[in-house]
């Protein structure tokens, strides 16, 4: 079954994805692509933790365009429930980057409470610097340097091939923070939507230095590999993003 599928903040931040690289390709076989489709996609977001037990958290909607200069993601989380009672208020997140050789090239990415920029950061690849807001910078480390805003479109391009031989980092805005993923597995699995059965290829990332800390990847080939499940795993809580829907 074919299915069509901007992304959103709050548990983007609760939910780090994470890719790895390899640093070379087979010389038959490319696997990156160099662009990216127009899409949008819903998602739901929900919880299992051992403090509030199961919990729907809200829904996520992200929509991926094209610009003059590459490609914006924007993406609104509207909380519902225990988390809306938390926040107090819907969040939101946007960034912009360009793709070269198969890699996405970010340029800058901000989110927070709607209407409100809580951290925005701007990518200075020349300095290698990560320049917040409030004047702060982080030095870039070497390596496959995304951010928690376009990782999903990262993992698309690569298709899921090439995911393992070098370190990726993942650049959390509001807690000003890079986290560090390599590859643990990936295999073949059918998942289980609403639109029914669908052929994914899972991909397991576990954190550096803290491996009981994964980050699995449910990529569907039918659908651009865009991923259609995303599931953070740490010792007392997994969050889940899941598809609802998925538009071109």
């Amino acid at each position: 079954m074919k299915i069509l599928v901007k992304q959103a903040p709050l548990l983007v931040a609760a939910i780090i994805l994470a890719l790895g690289l390899e640093s070379s390709f087979a010389q038959d076989k490319d696997p990156t692509q160099t662009h990216l489709e127009p899409i949008s996609i819903a998602y739901t977001l929900s919880l299992v933790s051992e403090k509030y037990g199961n919990a729907t958290l809200g829904k996520l909607q992200t929509t991926l365009n094209k610009t003059a200069a590459g490609y914006e993601v924007f993406q609104t989380t509207r909380a519902q429930g225990m988390a809306a009672i938390l926040l107090g208020s819907d969040l939101q997140e946007t960034c912009d980057f360009k793709v070269d050789g198969g890699r996405t090239i970010s340029k800058s990415y901000a989110g927070g409470r709607r209407d409100l920029n809580d951290y925005h950061v701007d990518f200075d690849w020349q300095e290698r610097k990560l320049n917040f807001a409030d004047g702060e910078s982080l030095d870039m480390p070497q390596g496959y340097v995304v951010n928690t805003c376009n990782l999903p479109f990262a993992a698309a391009l690569l298709k899921g091939e090439g995911l393992s031989g070098e370190t990726v980092y993942v650049v959390d805005g509001k807690k000003k923070k890079i986290r560090a993923y390599t590859l643990k597995s990936t295999e073949d699995e059918v998942l289980t939507t609403k639109f029914g059965d669908v052929d994914t290829l899972k991909v397991v990332l576990e954190r550096e230095l803290i491996p009981e800390r994964t980050f699995t990847l449910w990529l569907s080939p039918d659908n651009s590999y865009i991923p259609l499940k995303m599931e953070d795993r740490r010792r007392k809580r997994t969050t889940t993003i899941m598809v609802d829907k998925i538009d071109s």
